[in-house]
C-alpha cells in the first residue's frame, strides 16, 4: 500500500513510542500514564473537545485511585459518591439495596475536558479533527499509520477507537443481532444524589444518577426496533414505552431539561474481540463493549489503560519482550472482561422484557444475597 510522502515525527525526529488511536477516557489515560513514565505518544483523534457522548456517567470506586493519579486536578472537585441501588420495574416492583463498593458521578463532558488538559500539560501531543484509516508494520519493527492529515510513524499501536470503530478485531463471540439506541439528557431534578436508579420499560431501561453541579445524568438504552414502531421519533418513543412506568413518566414531567436535544447513538451492540492484533492493542470499547445496565463500561476502558501502560512501560525497558507483552495483556484482558461482559449481554437481554425483570426483583427482595453477588461481579478491585 502506498502512502503520502509527509510523515509526522516528534520534536526528536524520530517516532513517537507508541501512537494511540481515538482519544475516549481510555485514550486519553493511556496517554497520560505513558507520558509520565517518559515515553513520546501521540493521540490521533477523529474529533474535538470538550464534547457530550451517550454514557451513564457513573464510574466505580475501583477507578477513582487510578484517575485521581493521573490527573491530580479530578481531586479538588465535589462529586456526587453514589452508594444506593433502585431497580423498578412498572408500577410497583422494585428492589433497592447498599453497593458494596459504589461509585462517584462526573459527566463524560468534564472528565475528557480535564484528561485532555491534563495530557497537553504532561506533553502528549494531538492530532485532533483527524482520522486514521489504516495501520500497517514496515521493515523496521515499527508501525505506519495512515491519516486524512499525513502518515505517523510508531513502535506500538494502541486503538481506543471505541465499539464502532473502522478497525476491526476477531470477534470472539457470535454476533449478537440486536442493535440498540442510546439516548442521553442531563436534568435537573430534586433527588438523593447517592443515589443511582434503573427503571425497566418495555425494550430496555433508563439510568439516573448525579454529575456534578447538582445535575443528573438521564441515559437510556432501547432496542432499535422500538423506536422504527414509533417512525424514529425520540418523543413518541419515550412516551409510548417509558412512561408505561410510572417512575420514569414522573421523572419525564417534572424535571427540567438542559439540553435542547438529546444526545443519541445508534448501532449499538456488545461483542468481546480479541485484544491484540498483529498491529494494535486494543483496549475500552474497542475491545468489548458492557452493557450499561452493569454500569462499569468506564471503569473498564480505564483498567485496561493502566495495565497496558505497565506492560509496555516493562517492554520499553526491556523486562519483557513483545511476545510476552502480548501475552500478558491479552490474558489479563480475557480474565478480568471476558465474563464481566458475558454477564452484561445477559442482564442486557432479560432487560427489554418487564415481566422478566418484575420476576427478578420478586427473587431479589426474597434473596437480597442473590442480588449482591451479582453485583459484585460487574465491578473488579479498586486499583
Amino acid at each position: 500500500m502506498e502512502f503520502c510522502i509527509q510523515v509526522y515525527f516528534n520534536r526528536k525526529g524520530m517516532k513517537y513510542d507508541v501512537a494511540i488511536i481515538g482519544g475516549g477516557i481510555a485514550g486519553l489515560s493511556l496517554s497520560i500514564d505513558l507520558k509520565k513514565r517518559g515515553y513520546d505518544i501521540i493521540v490521533i483523534e477523529k474529533g474535538n473537545y470538550p464534547r457530550h457522548k451517550v454514557c451513564g456517567e457513573y464510574i466505580s470506586m475501583e477507578s477513582q485511585n487510578y484517575l485521581q493519579k493521573i490527573c491530580p486536578a479530578l481531586i479538588n472537585l465535589n462529586l456526587p459518591v453514589i452508594n444506593n441501588f433502585k431497580l423498578t420495574a412498572g408500577n410497583n416492583k422494585e428492589f433497592t439495596t447498599k453497593l458494596d463498593l459504589g461509585g462517584f458521578g462526573i459527566s463524560r463532558y468534564l472528565l475528557e475536558e480535564m484528561l485532555f488538559k491534563e495530557a497537553e500539560k504532561q506533553g502528549v501531543k494531538f492530532m485532533l479533527d483527524c482520522k486514521a484509516k489504516d495501520v500497517n508494520s514496515d521493515d523496521n519493527n515499527s508501525y505506519v499509520i495512515k491519516t486524512n492529515s499525513g502518515n505517523i510513524m510508531a513502535s506500538l499501536v494502541c486503538n481506543s477507537t471505541g465499539r464502532n470503530s473502522n478497525f476491526k478485531t476477531t470477534e470472539k463471540t457470535s454476533a449478537n443481532s440486536t442493535n440498540y439506541v442510546g439516548i442521553k439528557y442531563h436534568i435537573k431534578l430534586s433527588r438523593d444524589p447517592k443515589l443511582i436508579e434503573i427503571h425497566n420499560f418495555p425494550g430496555g431501561y433508563c439510568g439516573i444518577s448525579n454529575i456534578e453541579e447538582g445535575l443528573s445524568c438521564l441515559c437510556y438504552i432501547v432496542n432499535s426496533k422500538n423506536l422504527n414502531e414509533v417512525n424514529n421519533s425520540i418523543p413518541e418513543l419515550e412516551k409510548t414505552f417509558l412512561f408505561k412506568n410510572s417512575n420514569l413518566e414522573k421523572i419525564f414531567t417534572t424535571a427540567e431539561f438542559i439540553f435542547k436535544e438529546p444526545v443519541t447513538v445508534s448501532g449499538i451492540n456488545f461483542l468481546i474481540r480479541e485484544p491484540v492484533t498483529d498491529n494494535s492493542f486494543f483496549l475500552g470499547d474497542a475491545a468489548g463493549s458492557m452493557a450499561p445496565i452493569t454500569g462499569n463500561g468506564m471503569s473498564m476502558g480505564l483498567r485496561s489503560a493502566s495495565v497496558l501502560a505497565d506492560n509496555i512501560d516493562q517492554y520499553f525497558s526491556k523486562k519483557i519482550t513483545k511476545q510476552q507483552l502480548v501475552f500478558n495483556y491479552s490474558g489479563f484482558w480475557n480474565k478480568e472482561f471476558s465474563t464481566r461482559i458475558k454477564l452484561s449481554r445477559y442482564l442486557q437481554k432479560l432487560s427489554e422484557y418487564p415481566f422478566l425483570t418484575k420476576r427478578t426483583i420478586g427473587l431479589f427482595n426474597l434473596f437480597p444475597t442473590l442480588a449482591n453477588g451479582i453485583i459484585k461481579q460487574t465491578h473488579g478491585n479498586p486499583f
